[in-house]
């Protein structure tokens, strides 16, 4: 390869570089969803007696999860079945949903 014809190469690539990094900062960030917490909520919400919600390990109801603002969610954690059959089975408690948030 010729050394103009690389050079031609080297700034065409830069520039391309340059420019979706610009574009990149231009968009607005859209807050991604919690696709755990979501599929949660909507078996909760067909069968509401039958889950359990902790937000920072106090217990509280499903409307108070579902106030909570997506960016401030550190870390979901679902527990099913083999998980909470020895405590709360006896209960009818399909599902356990602890939440911890960044604040």
């Amino acid at each position: 390869m010729k050394i103009p014809n690389f050079k031609l190469l080297i700034t065409a690539v830069f520039t391309f570089g340059v420019m979706t990094v610009a574009n990149a900062q231009q968009t607005e960030v859209k807050t991604r969803e919690n696709s755990l917490l979501e599929a949660s909520l909507k078996k909760a919400d067909a069968k509401s007696e039958n889950s359990l919600f902790y937000i920072n390990k106090k217990e509280t109801d499903i409307e108070t999860v579902k106030k909570i603002p997506v960016e401030d969610i550190k870390y979901v954690m679902v527990l099913k079945d083999d998980k909470i059959r020895k405590k709360f089975k006896e209960k009818g408690i399909t599902q356990i949903v602890m939440i911890t948030t960044k604040s």
